[in-house]
């Protein structure tokens, strides 16, 4: 507990400049208006509650708010308020828990103010049930908000939760699922997962948007030819000179975009030709090296060259670091780089994860001849075991293939050397 020190005479004066001794806090007592409390943190954040007991003999502690906002005579004034409830029955404390409570049960009725709590709830890892709190990735979490926002709120928004139909949800997964498969499929699992928090909360009894079947999309194949691959490294230089470099550092180390354009120049190991994704940036939420070739070492050096100065922690950073706000590149603006590059130079549609694809495929492939279990381990699928236990995996082994996954990317850097006809570089 706090050292609680009597003092016959409380000043507003005395009160701005009184501070507790080092690593401790301070409550001062006012002997003029019984329960009024004065606290001081060791950061000197300085804030008024007043303590008392209930009807129930309970001792509660009502705060008032904080000093300098609210002064001496201000809070001795809101104590006696606080106390003359007290006298009559009431519990102060009891009584905003309750509307704090009322409030919350308000927004999470609204559709709009369920979603809001859904991801509040999904960023802190309390979004489903079960003992262990396990957050969704932020990357996650922004693009469930950018179909919630864009697709999902115009719809529903504006409704109360328990008046949303399964009927409604099923028209309108339908309605996005015609326009783009993904859609469909993102707009459903985006309404299930936040009634079902809405069923946890005892907003609604049962999930309306359980068992809602929505139209897959088809598997991709898309892998592009040595011509293609050309003509997209040659043409990149034309997209914006970072954002190339970026889709060529995506090419070299067959990554995912996301984990490309976040690259920070703390996960970086020049001495060791490595770079080390933390678990918390990747879909499987395991850390994953990535053997650097030479020529994704050229990539880093040109991606310095072109950012030297901004002071960014990204390899890839945003023009909006030049405002102040440090950030990498847009994932989305990433992808749609690629469609206009791809459109422009009239290939068949073509994404970045097709460039992941393409370099897995030619790895596997009598060109390279690389074992599937390394190629997968390069793509950092977790679910591939090599045969062995999924819980040996998970669990005890933390061989990561190093010079296994050195060897693949190495030998992949060297074809696309060949196929954009560039020399090897001097040791």
């Amino acid at each position: 507990m706090p050292p609680s020190v009597p003092l016959p005479k409380l000043t507003d004066d005395f009160l701005k400049t009184v501070m507790p001794e080092a690593d401790k806090r301070l409550e001062l007592r006012d002997d003029k208006e019984p329960g009024l409390i004065f606290r001081v943190t060791e950061n000197g954040v300085r804030t008024w509650s007043v303590r008392y007991r209930n009807a129930a003999g309970e001792q509660r502690r009502k705060s008032l708010g904080k000093f300098p906002t609210i002064g001496l005579s201000k809070a001795r004034a809101l104590a006696r308020t606080a106390k003359g409830e007290v006298a009559v029955g009431v519990d102060p404390v009891a009584v905003a828990k309750e509307a704090k409570a009322e409030e919350r049960r308000k927004r999470l009725h609204a559709f709009s103010g369920l979603g809001e709590a859904y991801f509040e709830a999904a960023a802190a890892g309390t979004h489903r049930g079960g003992p262990v709190a396990k957050p969704k990735r932020p990357s996650t979490i922004g693009e469930e908000k950018r179909i919630f926002e864009t697709l999902v709120k115009p719809k529903f928004g504006d409704r109360g939760v328990a008046t949303i139909t399964r009927n409604e949800i099923k028209d309108f997964v339908a309605l996005q699922g015609r326009k783009a498969a993904s859609n469909g499929r993102h707009c459903r699992n985006i309404i299930r997962q936040m009634m079902a928090y809405a069923v946890r909360e005892g907003v609604i009894e049962h999930n309306p948007a359980l068992d809602i079947a929505v139209s897959m999309s088809k598997p991709r194949q898309r892998v592009l030819t040595d011509a293609e691959l050309l003509a997209v490294w040659s043409a990149w230089d034309t997209s914006g000179a970072l954002m190339g470099v970026a889709l060529r550092m995506a090419t070299v180390t067959l990554q995912r975009g996301g984990e490309v354009v976040g690259m920070r120049w703390d996960e970086i190991d020049r001495a060791s030709k490595t770079w080390l994704i933390p678990a918390a940036r990747m879909k499987g939420k395991r850390p994953h090296f990535v053997p650097l070739s030479d020529l994704a070492l050229t990539l880093v050096d040109e991606a310095a060259r072109l950012t030297e100065g901004n002071g960014s922690e990204y390899v890839f950073a945003s023009p909006r670091v030049e405002d102040g706000q440090d950030a990498h590149l847009d994932r989305r603006a990433f992808s749609r780089a690629m469609a206009r590059l791809v459109s422009d130079l009239k290939l068949s549609q073509a994404s970045p994860h097709d460039l992941r694809r393409t370099g897995a495929s030619i790895m596997t492939s009598e060109r390279l001849g690389i074992p599937r279990f390394i190629v997968s381990q390069v793509l950092a699928h977790a679910g591939d075991t090599g045969g062995g236990a999924a819980v040996t995996a998970q669990h005890y082994d933390v061989n990561d293939y190093l010079r296994e996954k050195r060897r693949a990317l190495d030998a992949w850097a060297e074809l696309v050397r060949q196929i954009i006809k560039e020399k090897t570089p001097p040791p």
